[in-house]
């Protein structure tokens, strides 16, 4: 397995078309959302774009972003392990990486994510807090969950 983090000025062509791929397979197609995917924070300044690559097919992907794009504190979007690669654990490895690289980039910041609601335990798992009473985005269930402090190097 490979881990890449990359801006977006540092993504191929070929990475950013996978990346936009998987993301409407899984958000648009399999969940049936219909939302605005391409929102502009991809290429904010700070944004950086973690990849999880197997035998050079993306399975993994999680976009993070510094304080001020979509909540006060840090923050992760986008977080999806493709179809054919769940049900092995790798969701929490690609969270311990996205905060191993959160801690490098943004050492000491509290860290705020909208998670479905379905995940809260998994993310609890990694020291984060529900914040926010349940709501529907896009028609599924979310809640806002901050971590102070959080461990990953377990799952590492």
């Amino acid at each position: 397995m490979k881990i890449l983090c990359k801006t977006f000025e540092q993504l191929s062509a070929a990475q950013l078309y996978d990346i936009l791929q998987l993301r409407s397979d899984v958000f648009v197609v399999e969940q049936a959302c219909i939302y605005q995917d391409i929102d502009g924070k991809d290429t904010q300044d700070g944004v950086h774009h973690l990849m999880m690559i197997v035998d050079d097919v993306l399975i993994g992907y999680a976009r993070l972003l510094p304080k001020g794009i979509s909540y006060d504190d840090v923050s992760i979007g986008r977080v999806l392990i493709a179809r054919q690669a769940r049900g092995n654990n790798l969701g929490k490895t690609l969270i311990a990486h996205c905060l191993a690289q959160i801690a490098t980039l943004w050492p000491s910041q509290s860290v705020t994510i909208g998670a479905q609601s379905h995940l809260s335990g998994l993310y609890q798992a990694f020291g984060f807090k529900e914040v926010s009473p349940h709501y529907l985005e896009d028609g599924i269930e979310h809640v806002d969950m901050t971590a102070t402090e959080f461990t990953y190097k377990e799952f590492l």
